[in-house]
């Protein structure tokens, strides 16, 4: 297969033309600039259908009254036989509206021909020269647009009978039934611009100016991709490129974090340092009843684990889980705003003609259907079949979860201080290679199920006999995020915050005879994590699940190089609408897809971003490219889309709002169960170190109280609290801490608990004001300019009739 044309070498438009056909009854085309229009060069293509040429009776007769019915509809239709060799048996139907049939259907159906001059203020003067350019080319004066004609006459054909049965209605079942074997909406022309064109069209102008990787520092001319791709397709884009900005924020403060983290924090760096070349102390992993023997690590072996700690649980990390939260609270507030000025200067609420139509495929029996008990009156809703498959979808599903889990915590079990304990391993840096290990298979894993997912998603809403297409669409992404969103966080919550919430950390009570007069009471000496947080097992597990899963491990026909330019030397005899019929489909599907990854990125970064600030760069740098790919493949390697113009894209707004209020509580608690942000912030306001070194660093972080008090009764075993761990003390540790930065469990827990409730009322109470500011509805903001200008204008009026 042949590379596609470059932008400095294109194809000539004579290659394109002049071609005969087999068929003794049409001949293709003549040239013309958009390859749309019929053999007059006045009737465009509107809808291509494509039917087999073979005898079936049954089938014959539903083609057959089915053409009838769409030319008694008023509309034309022309016929080519195929040219390719696996579309000899293909027949080809140009499907083409009248002026005055589509003025009669667009009113019908709730399309406006309106010029969107609401978006004239906010475009660029090259956008609005192209869409000027662009709008030149419509048929005149109705001035519908290419994609607007199109979506009519399929809207028509979805609603159009071909048969005197009551089901006997609407393409898709014609489709279904392989009578009509494809109908597709053709590009405006081709993408490159030839020597020896006299106009250019939209895709031309978007494929040079916004598609590729070449285009990735160019703003994107939404207005332009509404004009020729329709609402959605632009929401999609418009919300990528919002949200790779808020990135680019992030990254900036991920960067200044880790910046931070290395160059100015002398205190853990030096301590760092000291910590790495230190061979006296010795660490005890457990100690028994009798403390007759004791497990010992040298303090060096730990250098690694403690080295990658340092960097991620710093004195900088709550800051930064701060900023994370009300970057993606600002972000999802301004969205909020955004979405209802785009939708009002595209006046989609004026197209949103299917919003209350009746689909063709919905099946509804007066007779057998449910009725209220209390008024009689007819209740639609889901089949029992259908709830029964939702049930086995969603069993199916938790089963393979709860299967994922347990896999999940039978690993995690080699990674824990009692498997290293209990099988002497005196080298804890086994623990990062087998967390890496778990978390690669787990990210391939969640891709395999994702692709379960998705099957059980389309046979669900299938089976759901929705009554119009806005209600399919919102059923199906509902459904979708549904199924994705739990194990990861499940997953990733374990690594941040479960084990400590079961095993947070247990008081012992005990009077020292002897000792101090209540110097210990319900002291700290338990910890699940070696001698540093938990941080760092969630630092390398949250990184792994994002851009394993949600950033490279996508779908990969993304990355497929077929054009309707590029198949191979037959291109050159081949028309326009039998090359378009080689590319794939554009779904809805494909949008909702894109958009779960995009939402399902922005709650793992909101939640778990803290634990590893640099992924949101990779994050970032990866989805820059990946938003200019996919504005390529709408381009070059999918047919024109016909997407419903509704507002389904809406249920992800409310999705990110739920992800919000999810995420301010999964951050927190993740925060504060799995640093030492409370712990440290306690103990140095009760007692300040000076110059701090190694010996006041672990008197002060890792406890010592149990070193004080039990040495007066045994030499040289005096267990103390390292993080959890016992120590063993040395002859060279002089520095011991006062008793009066000893922390019990009712205390910890107390501050604890304040730190997450007082965080989750602010953080909420500032999305609430955020909505607030951003969501205002634009038409609100508008009919008071609107009366103040006309009291303005009456004003003048009446000065002037004095």
């Amino acid at each position: 297969m042949s590379d596609k044309p470059g932008k400095e070498e294109m194809i000539p438009m004579e290659a394109l033309d002049g071609v005969t056909s087999d068929s003794k009854e049409s001949t293709l085309p003549p040239k013309s600039n958009t390859d749309r229009t019929f053999r007059d060069g006045v009737r465009k293509i509107d809808l291509i259908l494509v039917v087999k040429d073979e005898e079936n009776v049954i089938g014959d007769t539903m083609r057959k009254d089915f053409l009838t019915n769409i030319v008694k509809m008023g509309f034309e239709i022309e016929y080519e036989n195929g040219v390719l060799p696996i579309h000899k048996k293909l027949i080809f139907f140009k499907v083409h509206c009248p002026n005055d049939v589509l003025n009669n259907l667009g009113n019908a159906f709730g399309v406006k021909c309106l010029q969107i001059g609401r978006a004239d203020h906010i475009m660029s003067h090259k956008e609005r020269d192209w869409i000027n350019v662009v709008r030149l080319q419509y048929t005149q004066p109705l001035q519908y647009s290419s994609l607007d004609r199109s979506l009519i006459v399929y809207m028509a054909l979805l609603n159009l009978p071909f048969g005197n049965r009551q089901n006997y209605i609407g393409l898709e079942r014609l489709i279904k039934r392989n009578i009509v074997i494809d109908a597709y909406a053709l590009h405006d022309g081709p993408y490159f611009i030839p020597r020896d064109a006299t106009s250019i069209n939209a895709r031309q102008i978007l494929f040079y100016n916004w598609a590729g990787v070449t285009n990735i520092f160019t703003r994107q001319p939404l207005n332009l991709v509404h004009e020729y791709f329709g609402p959605k397709v632009a929401m999609y884009f418009a919300f990528y490129g919002l949200y790779n900005l808020f990135l680019v924020i992030a990254s900036i403060m991920s960067l200044i974090t880790l910046y931070l983290a290395i160059y100015k924090n002398p205190t853990y760096m030096n301590v760092k340092e000291e910590f790495c070349e230190c061979e006296h102390h010795i660490f005890c992993l457990k100690c028994g009843k009798t403390l007759t023997y004791c497990y010992t690590l040298p303090v060096k072996n730990l250098c690694n684990i403690f080295s990658l700690n340092i960097l991620v649980d710093h004195k900088y990390t709550p800051h930064f889980s701060a900023f994370i939260i009300l970057w993606g609270i600002f972000m999802t507030a301004y969205w909020i705003g955004r979405e209802k000025f785009l939708y009002w200067v595209w006046e989609t609420p004026n197209k949103d003609y299917n919003r209350k139509q009746t689909r063709p495929e919905f099946k509804f029996n007066f007779d057998t259907a449910p009725r209220s008990r209390k008024t009689g009156i007819v209740l639609i809703g889901k089949t029992i079949t259908a709830k029964i498959i939702t049930l086995i979808c969603y069993i199916i599903l938790i089963v393979l979860a709860v299967i994922v889990c347990a896999i999940i915590l039978e690993q995690r079990k080699k990674q824990d201080k009692n498997y290293m304990i209990n099988n002497k391993i005196r080298d804890p840096d086994v623990i990062i290679p087998r967390i890496i290990h778990t978390m690669v298979g787990f990210a391939l894993v969640l891709f395999v199920i994702g692709i379960i997912e998705r099957k059980f998603a389309y046979l669900i809403v299938r089976r759901e006999n929705h009554k119009n297409y806005k209600s399919i669409s919102r059923s199906l992404i509902k459904h979708l995020y549904v199924m994705c969103f739990p194990l990861p966080m499940i997953v990733l919550g374990y690594f941040g915050f479960q084990k400590i919430i079961f095993k947070l950390y247990t008081g012992m009570e005990k009077h020292v005879t002897g000792g101090p007069p209540n110097s210990y009471n319900f002291g700290i000496f338990l910890s699940p994590c070696l001698v540093t947080s938990c941080l760092y097992e969630l630092s390398i597990a949250f990184p792994i699940v994002l851009i394993l899963r949600f950033v490279l491990l996508r779908k990969l026909s993304l990355y497929s190089s077929l054009t309707d330019y590029n198949q191979g030397t037959l291109v050159q005899n081949v028309p326009c609408w039998e090359r378009d019929m080689v590319l794939p489909r554009f779904k809805e599907k494909f949008l909702i897809n894109r958009m779960k990854i995009l939402v399902m990125q922005f709650t793992l970064i909101m939640s778990f971003g803290f634990a590893c600030p640099p992924a949101i760069v990779i994050v970032l740098f990866f989805n820059i490219y990946d938003m200019r790919r996919d504005a390529e493949l709408c381009i070059l390697h999918y047919r024109r889309p016909l997407l419903f113009k509704n507002k389904t894209f809406k249920i992800w707004t409310n999705i990110l709002k739920l992800m919000v209020y999810t995420a301010i509580v999964l951050n927190v608690v993740s925060l504060v169960c799995s640093t030492d942000t409370i712990q440290v912030h306690l103990t140095e306001q009760r007692e300040k170190p000076g110059n701090v070194t190694l010996d006041h660093y672990l008197g002060i972080f890792f406890r010592h109280e149990h070193a004080l008090l039990w040495s007066y009764y045994y030499d040289h075993y005096a267990c103390c609290n390292a993080r959890g761990f016992p120590h063993v003390r040395s002859s060279n540790f002089s520095k011991i801490p006062s008793h009066k930065t000893m922390l019990t469990l009712d205390e910890l827990r107390f501050y604890q608990y304040l730190y997450i409730f007082s965080f989750e009322v602010v953080m909420f109470a500032v999305f609430m004001l955020l909505q607030y500011i951003f969501s205002v509805d634009v038409d609100e903001l508008e009919i008071p300019k609107k009366l103040i200008q006309q009291q303005r204008d009456a004003k003048t009026l009446q000065n002037i009739t004095e």
